[in-house]
């Protein structure tokens, strides 16, 4: 224990003696015997300064740490050899029993540190004439007494336990000392009589014990008298004291092994550089020699590749410079120094993700058993794969979309065919209707109702015209929606040369999404300007956007309840039109944000998205000399922003 420490307990038993005189002078002595007794404890306290000093100058509570003791290999020791662990082997006894005599001074108590049997341990300090002289010099008296130190063990050392001594009778004190969870021995106090006090039990004692009754009697006179009160504070003043001692030894054992175990690591550490620059020298590789996934060592190879130092790689696992992502992976292989290999995502120093495999096996390094990685950087191999195979979807991608076109304008000239039926005979079946309707009234009028078709005339009369213009709306719908399909899927040059009136896109896009958007929310909220600006470009490329960003929106959605809001105007200052699509749906994660273009990327993998849908529409505006931004909603979801310049008076001159 160092001198810190010593000093840290030295003033935690002087608090708790000057507690102890608090309740001294609180004794029913007369006023003179209470001046002596405080000026006793004062000469008592100064005692115990001097002696604590005396005991800082010369040695620390624990004996002498020198170079010559090796504390880690002394209690290695006692475990390989199956001995017990015993206070001497923590304490020094003889600073200890220096404490436990100036403690027992200035108390007024007797104190004693015996072993779990009752043993001593230490010498009795204080010890009156009675217990000392008379009682333990018999053979019953002392085996009594030992029977009584040895019960005073407690399993909480900051209660202390408070009761008649077994032997004589007078009262005790006491409490135990643990390191750890082992309990080593005991602090006994006491040989205090505390009133009511039963002198003729305690003479009946001697006579038991075979000890001389009227010394026993003499003896008994000059053993102090002490409140239980006051006794009980000595009690709990001397746990808070023996627990403190007994917390110190304890870190001083551990700080001792983890210094031992430190100078082991560090002599392994110099044994292991001479073969590891080796090895560094001839490999191009990251090589990791761990323990479980905890990095030990590393070459120049690995410190460019990542960015560190070999000091910096201490304390480190493999698993810590692998991408979150990729974490679990690395752990489950290195955890175990299995024989594998594997492909996981790392990060460097300067946060540039690196895509590496790694190959791991099992080594004998210091004599024992390690893993050893060897970690090669392909990311450049890993990116030109992704570029090929990206380039590859495009181009099957492109091919669907053509053959999707073929397929589009088919259906709608199946579908346009009976239709044409319906469009062009429902006004026929309207006007005959109204021809026959004033003979059908003249024989409701002679002759009353009459069924027609299973239902009355009476009925039918009131429906019959309604009933045949929704069919022919219904039928005109169709027709639009077709003739939509048939403009978004047509092939067009790609030169933007016509005058396209956006008001127009916007309609025709909404046409073609009604039901989708009616399925998926309550609130689809409109503002937009009747009268817009044109511009020039490709109505069927720019209704694709429109088309693209109300379906994400629309599967944005978690509940009906949400809603799209979409808006249209013209910046005059900037000669922009400016459509926005906003949305109360799940939102884009920030890191995303940038990223949501490019082509390729996705977060709905799972549910069949490409990534293809946003890429295509930012290229298409683009291509239209305007910007597509997306911002987070502050209310939640996604705010979409496409901007198309409009036809200055210049271009329309041309």
């Amino acid at each position: 224990m160092c001198l810190p420490c010593l000093q840290a307990i030295s003033w935690l038993a002087l608090k708790m003696l000057w507690d102890v005189e608090e309740g001294l002078v609180e004794m029913e002595l007369d006023k003179d015997k209470k001046t002596d007794v405080h000026e006793d404890f004062i000469e008592e306290l100064n005692t115990l300064r001097g002696r604590v000093a005396e005991l800082e100058a010369t040695r620390t509570l624990c004996g002498d740490f020198g170079k010559d003791c090796n504390l880690n290999s002394r209690f290695t020791d006692l475990e390989k050899n199956g001995r017990e662990y015993r206070f001497e082997d923590y304490f020094d006894v003889e600073a200890i029993q220096r404490i436990q005599d100036a403690f027992s001074e200035a108390t007024n108590v007797a104190s004693i540190i015996t072993d779990l049997d009752g043993r001593p341990i230490t010498r009795p300090s204080r010890f009156c004439r009675l217990c000392n002289d008379v009682i333990r010099k018999t053979e019953k008296g002392l085996k009594n007494c030992m029977r009584s130190d040895a019960s005073f063990g407690t399993k909480s050392p900051l209660e202390p336990i408070m009761r008649p001594c077994l032997s004589g009778g007078l009262w005790d004190g006491g409490t135990s000392f643990y390191v750890g969870d082992r309990h080593i021995a005991n602090w006994i106090i006491g040989q205090v009589r505390c009133p009511p006090i039963n002198d003729d039990r305690i003479k009946k004692y001697a006579h038991e014990i075979g000890a001389d009754e009227d010394e026993f009697m003499e003896a008994l006179e000059e053993v102090p008298v002490m409140s239980r009160e006051q006794f009980l504070s000595v009690c709990n003043a001397l746990c808070l004291i023996a627990n403190q001692i007994s917390i110190l030894a304890r870190k001083n054992f551990l700080q001792a092994q983890a210094i031992a175990r430190r100078r082991v690591a560090e002599a392994a550490l110099r044994e292991s550089e001479e073969r590891f620059r080796q090895l560094a020298q001839s490999t191009f590789e990251a090589i990791f020699i761990h323990h479980e996934g905890e990095i030990l060592t590393t070459n120049r190879a690995g410190q460019r590749l990542f960015g560190y130092s070999q000091e910096e790689f201490a304390g480190l696992n493999i698993d810590d410079l692998a991408d979150p992502d990729s974490r679990d992976t690395v752990r489950f292989h290195t955890a175990k120094n299995r024989k594998s290999r594997f492909e996981a995502s790392f990060r460097s120093r300067d946060g540039r993700m690196l895509i590496c495999e790694i190959q791991q096996r099992e080594i004998i390094f210091q004599g024992e058993r390690v893993g050893v990685c060897a970690i090669r950087d392909i990311t450049e191999r890993v990116e030109s794969e992704r570029q090929a195979k990206e380039k590859e979807q495009q181009l099957i991608q492109a091919d669907k979309m053509v053959s999707l076109g073929v397929l589009v304008s088919g259906m709608a000239h199946e579908i346009n065919n009976p239709n044409s039926f319906m469009t062009l005979n429902l006004p026929l079946l309207d006007e005959i209707w109204r021809d026959i309707t004033p003979v059908l009234e003249d024989y409701y009028h002679e002759n009353g109702d009459f069924l027609a078709g299973g239902l009355e005339y009476n009925e039918l009369r009131s429906f019959m015209p309604d009933l045949l213009a929704r069919m022919q709306e219904g039928a005109s719908r169709i027709s639009g929606i077709v003739n939509s399909l048939k403009d978004y899927s047509r092939l067009e040059p790609g030169e933007l040369m016509w005058e396209v009136d956006l008001v127009d896109v916007i309609n025709n896009s909404l046409r073609l999404l009604e039901n989708l958007i009616s399925h998926k929310t309550v609130r689809f909220e409109l503002d937009l300007v009747d009268d817009l600006p044109q511009v020039r470009g490709n109505s069927q490329r720019l209704s694709q956007v429109l088309i693209n960003l109300l379906v994400n929106s629309c599967e944005a959605l978690t509940d009906r309840n949400q809603g799209i809001f979409l808006s249209s105007k013209y910046v005059e200052r900037e000669k922009l039109v400016e459509i926005v699509v906003c949305d109360e749906g799940v939102g884009i994660a920030e890191e995303h944000l940038k990223k949501i273009t490019d082509p390729f990327f996705t977060t709905k993998r799972t549910s069949g998205g490409t990534g293809l849908g946003l890429s295509v529409s930012s290229t298409i505006v683009q291509e239209h000399g305007g910007s597509l931004e997306f911002f987070a909603n502050p209310d939640g979801g996604t705010i979409a922003k496409f901007s198309i310049p409009v036809i200055t008076d210049g271009e329309n001159d041309e």
